[in-house]
């Protein structure tokens, strides 16, 4: 099958996921819709990042991606044009009115693109829906005595993500002493990207090994620029500017290595991410600081350039799923290691300044850093089948920020400019049907933390932090279909299939045809093998059609049996 996850839709009310936010963008639609879950029971394109085992629940061959995500964004920084307290010395103590910052985004947000294979039955893949029948009826009694099923996943995701431009801030105020005016722009980019393969294999029928070989890309750029002209209360007046600007990016080979184990309709399941490898990584930044009026005029210049390197967190993952008649369960934990740093910028620092003397250029080496804290991340989901093929599915998560504190230098050496923690929960729809399946819904998050802003009314200008909060919402779409469907379709649209010969009906299963399988996780837990044959017409879920030619091609004696859901056999 071709597995056509998308999420088509994406609105979220917040300022996007910064760094520290490890797969803060939703990998696969039916693991967002489930809470960000899938360590034991992932079966999208999710499952490569949660769990490499859990690929070998991925059916056939299948095309498993996220794109046209859209993202209109509301951004709250309250106090943004006053931070701190006013310079009483030189501004008065008076407390200035509207000084929140408010912006409204609106833009793409990255895709994801994952590829499944079925290795063994790659090279049997046909436009013959009966040929594919028989194919693997033949091979079903010898898959059932020894379940060796082989998975490979070639993926292409971007699972970090944040995109903040606001290029012309004004503010205009009063102080104690005299009209104020100052004017700032910002932008801010950041995204992670993981691309590699992914391989799984079942050593029996409850128990699978995989791993994931992964490059991951991490580029960093962003701008801040502020410049303010102030009276004084002395009756002169003084500017002052404070600018930072850099851009780097690096790369990094990680794996991660994973496992699931079934004990009846209980799964668990485990994954670690190994510490990576630093490949390559370069930096270049700058930093300005001056200010004039007075008696005094001070100007400072810094630029730099070298090595940067940022590697993702280490990362161990447990989870256990319950698959029953109408209800899949899901808790995940996950907890992040920083067992590297996470931003290591080595540079070549030249500082120009200007003295009552002329300009002094000094050069030198500096090292910046930025090191993190191991934190604690939990997912529950849930998919509930009230009827044959339908199902609502829901969850709730928490991505909290492994970044320690932050601490902006006045050089360049500003690596991280945000520090926000995420708590969200999801509520979706699930449509199956025998030629796929069709999941739908929405995911809300609230987001709170920390960011870096310029106090302008201490002189010269300097750093100082803002709260920051954010709301979000994202509309998912996910399905699936039928490659070969798909390849006739595009033949026969052609015109070049020719006649098309009718196509024979499933060998009658010794079975009654009453099995009524809605839960495909339950179907697994059990043991009923998914073939690619025609679902019999009694049955809304292509899972549970499925399972019952698996049954049937086997042998299975006659009977009627109620187990309910796409997750409740296997």
């Amino acid at each position: 099958m071709l597995l056509f996850c998308f999420v088509a839709l994406a609105l979220p009310l917040q300022l996007a996921a910064a760094q520290g936010n490890d797969i803060a963008a939703p990998a696969g639609g039916r693991a967002t819709l489930m809470g960000n879950t899938g360590v034991a029971l992932g079966r999208d394109g999710s499952a490569p990042f949660y769990n490499p085992a859990t690929i070998v629940r991925i059916r056939d061959e299948r095309l498993a991606f996220a794109v046209n995500f859209y993202s209109l964004t509301f951004t709250d920084l309250p106090g943004w044009h006053q931070p701190e307290a006013l310079d009483a010395d030189r501004f008065g103590d008076k407390r200035l009115q509207d000084t929140s910052l408010f912006d409204i985004n609106f833009r793409p947000l990255p895709s994801t693109l994952c590829l499944f294979f079925t290795l063994e039955d790659l090279a049997t893949l046909s436009l013959d829906p009966a040929a594919d029948a028989a194919d693997a009826a033949a091979n079903r009694d010898a898959s059932n005595k020894a379940p060796t099923g082989k998975k490979l996943a070639l993926c292409f995701a971007t699972l970090e993500s944040e995109d903040f431009d606001a290029p012309a801030i004004r503010f205009r105020s009063e102080t104690s002493a005299g009209p104020s005016s100052h004017v700032q722009s910002l932008l801010r980019r950041w995204s992670r990207t993981y691309v590699g393969p992914t391989y799984s294999v079942s050593l029996s029928r409850n128990f699978a090994i995989g791993g994931s070989l992964q490059v991951v890309y991490s580029y960093d750029s962003f701008g801040i620029r502020s410049e303010s002209l102030s009276a004084q209360l002395d009756g002169s007046g003084v500017t002052s500017a404070l600018s930072t600007a850099g851009s780097g990016r690096s790369f990094e080979l990680t794996g991660t290595l994973g496992a699931t184990y079934r004990l009846g309709r209980v799964t668990f399941g485990g994954s670690v991410r190994l510490p990576s490898l630093h490949v390559y990584g370069d930096y270049t930044g700058t930093f300005t600081q001056s200010q004039s009026g007075g008696a005094q005029a001070v100007s400072t210049l810094i630029d730099g350039s070298g090595s940067l390197s940022s590697a993702p967190p280490m990362r161990v993952a447990l989870g256990v799923g319950v698959a029953a008649d109408r209800l899949t369960l899901e808790l995940n934990g996950a907890l992040e290691i920083p067992w590297q740093r996470q931003f290591n910028a080595q540079l070549k620092v030249t500082k120009s300044t200007l003295t009552d003397a002329g300009v002094e250029r000094t050069s030198g080496r500096e090292n910046y850093a930025i090191v993190g804290r191991p934190v604690f991340n939990p997912s529950f989901g849930m998919e509930y089948f009230f009827r044959p093929g339908l199902s609502v599915l829901s969850g709730v998560s928490a991505n909290f920020s492994s970044l320690d504190p932050l601490e902006p230098v006045r050089s360049v050496g500003n690596l991280v400019h945000a520090r926000i923690s995420h708590i969200g929960g999801s509520l979706g729809l699930g449509s199956y049907w025998s030629g796929g399946e069709l999941l739908f819904g929405l995911a809300f998050d609230y987001g709170f933390g920390r960011t870096l802003a310029v106090n302008p009314f201490v002189v010269p200008n300097d750093w100082s932090f803002v709260d920051v909060r954010s709301y979000n919402l994202l509309f998912v779409i996910a399905g699936s279909t039928n490659l070969s469907s798909i390849v006739r379709m595009v033949n026969a649209i052609a015109g070049s299939e020719g006649e098309q010969k009718p196509t024979p009906s499933p060998t009658p299963a010794a079975a009654s045809s009453d099995i009524t399988l809605i839960n495909p996780d339950a179907r697994e837990a059990e043991g009923v093998e998914e073939v690619p044959v025609a679902p019999m017409p009694t049955l809304d879920s292509p899972h549970a059609a499925q399972g019952e030619a698996a049954d049937g091609g086997a042998g299975s004696g006659s009977g009627s049996d109620e187990r309910l859901g796409p997750d409740a056999g296997r």
